[in-house]
């Protein structure tokens, strides 16, 4: 048999539950929000790499095709994404749970 304060509890319980899982949402979006900027950063970076390297081929009457393929072979090491794997595999999923 319920009582008067039963309702009142469970009331209780799940706004408890709401504000936990709303702060848990708070902490990923601020997560994600500095990944973002990460992202655009590493972005902006490598743009502005390419654009310096085009240039400096096409002053040299080099085809940035042409010397893009010739380097595949001579040692030149791709970008790294291994920091940003492990920024991205750092986020925890989004839990799912009910109170």
């Amino acid at each position: 048999m319920k009582t008067t304060g039963e309702p009142t509890s469970n009331l209780e319980q799940t706004l408890e539950w709401l504000r936990k899982e709303l702060a848990e949402m708070q902490v990923q979006d601020q997560r994600l929000l500095l990944t973002l900027r990460h992202l655009h950063s590493v972005l902006a970076e490598l743009q502005a790499q390419s654009e310096h390297w085009e240039d400096s081929m096409s002053s040299r009457g080099v085809s940035p095709i042409r010397a893009r393929a010739g380097s595949e072979g001579s040692g030149c090491q791709p970008v790294s994404l291994r920091g940003l794997a492990q920024i991205l595999q750092g986020e925890e999923s989004r839990r799912s749970s009910l109170p």
